[in-house]
C-alpha cells in the first residue's frame, strides 16, 4: 500500500524540490516522530502482555535508516569554490557542497555518502564528506573512531584524511581510530589499504585483513603490524543469524556470543518481545541499527557494555 501511494506522486512535481536539504531532513526527522508515536499509542491499546511479535523487515529498513539521525548535528552550508582537483597533498579540496557529522549519541551512528560507501561513526566523532562525489578521488575528513565499508570503484579511490596519515582505498572495510595524543590506527578487516604520512611517500605501508597500521605524531612513525585486539574488531566482523519468534532476551545473549559484547535489557517486558529476523551479513551495529528502527528501541554503549531501553511517546 506504501508503494503503490508512492507511485501515485510519479506525475507530479517533487515537492522536496524547492526545500533545501536542512529543511528536508527536518521533515523527515518530523514523519519518523510521528511514526513512532503511532507505534507507541498503539502498543498501549494492545492486551497486558507486552510478548508480540515484531518483524524485521529489510526493505523498510533500509527506506527509514536514512531518517533517523537524532541528536546529531547535520551541517550543509558550506559550498567550497575551487576547482575539482587531483592532488593528493592532504589538503581536502573539491568543488561539491560539503556536509558535516558530529556524533553526539552514546551509539554508533550511521551514514550513508553518494558512492553507496558506509561509514560508521562512534560516538564523539566527526566525518566530513562531500554531498556528491566528483572528480578522480573520493575524498573525506574524520576525527575520532569510525568503521568504514568502501563501495568498489577501481577508477575513483578513497581517501581518508584523519590523525596526520593518509588512507587510501578503492573497495574494502577498516577501521580507523584517533586517539588524541596517543596515535592513529587503521585496522584492516577485508580488502587491501594503503597508509602513508603526507608529503612522505616511502612511509607508505599496505594492509591486508586482520594486520593494521600505527601512526605516532610525535616521532613520525609508521609501522605496520598484526592486529592483536581481535576482540575490539569482532563486532564489525559479519555474521549470518536469523530468529524465529525469539524472545528478545534470547536474542541478546545469542548476539552477546557472536559479537563478545554484553548486550542486555534492563526492562523485562521488553525483553519478552518476540522477534523474527534474518540478519544475513550483518555486523553487530548494523544488528542494533535495525532492531533500533523495528522494536522502536534505542541503545547506548560503554565499552563492551550495550544496553537496550524502549523510547518514551512524544509529545508535539
Amino acid at each position: 500500500m506504501l508503494y503503490q501511494w508512492y507511485d501515485a506522486f510519479e506525475r507530479q512535481d517533487d515537492p522536496l524540490e524547492g526545500m533545501s536539504p536542512i529543511e528536508q531532513e527536518a521533515l523527515k526527522m518530523l514523519m519518523l516522530r510521528n511514526f513512532k508515536n503511532n507505534v507507541s499509542a498503539t502498543d498501549s491499546d494492545d492486551t497486558p502482555s507486552l510478548a508480540k511479535t515484531r518483524t524485521v523487515v529489510k526493505l523498510m529498513y533500509y527506506t527509514l535508516a536514512g531518517i533517523a539521525a537524532t541528536l546529531l548535528i547535520v551541517w550543509a552550508g558550506l559550498n567550497l569554490t575551487q576547482k575539482p582537483t587531483d592532488n593528493i597533498n592532504g589538503v581536502f579540496t573539491t568543488a561539491t557542497e560539503q556536509m558535516e557529522v558530529s556524533n553526539l549519541t552514546n551509539s554508533i551512528y550511521k551514514q550513508v555518502l553518494s558512492d553507496g560507501s558506509i561509514v560508521w561513526l562512534s560516538p564523539k566523532s566527526k566525518l566530513r564528506y562531500p554531498k556528491k562525489f566528483i572528480g578522480t578521488y573520493r575524498q573525506v575528513k574524520m576525527t575520532g573512531e569510525a568503521f568504514f565499508e568502501v563501495t568498489k570503484d577501481h577508477a575513483h579511490p578513497f581517501i581518508i584524511y584523519s590523525g596526520g596519515v593518509i588512507t587510501r582505498v578503492w573497495g574494502t572495510s577498516f577501521r580507523i581510530r584517533v586517539v588524541q595524543n596517543a596515535g592513529t590506527e587503521v585496522s584492516v578487516v577485508t580488502g587491501k589499504v594503503s597508509v602513508k604520512i603526507p608529503d612522505h611517500d616511502e612511509s607508505e605501508v599496505m594492509l591486508l585483513p586482520k594486520q593494521k597500521a600505527t601512526y605516532q605524531q610525535r616521532n613520525q612513525s609508521l609501522k605496520r603490524d598484526v592486529e592483536t585486539n581481535k576482540s575490539a574488531m569482532r563486532i564489525w566482523q559479519k555474521a549470518t543469524i536469523t530468529f524465529d519468534n525469539v524472545p528478545l532476551s534470547n536474542v541478546l545473549n545469542t548476539l552477546d556470543k557472536q559479537f563478545g559484547m554484553h548486550i542486555y535489557t534492563d526492562d523485562k517486558e521488553l525483553g519478552k518481545y518476540l522477534l523474527k529476523a534474518d540478519f544475513t551479513g550483518q555486523n553487530l551495529p548494523a544488528i542494533l541499527d535495525m532492531l533500533e528502527n523495528s522494536l522502536n528501541v534505542s541503545y547506548t554503549m560503554d565499552d563492551t557494555d550495550i544496553i537496550l531501553y524502549r523510547n518514551k511517546p512524544t509529545t508535539n
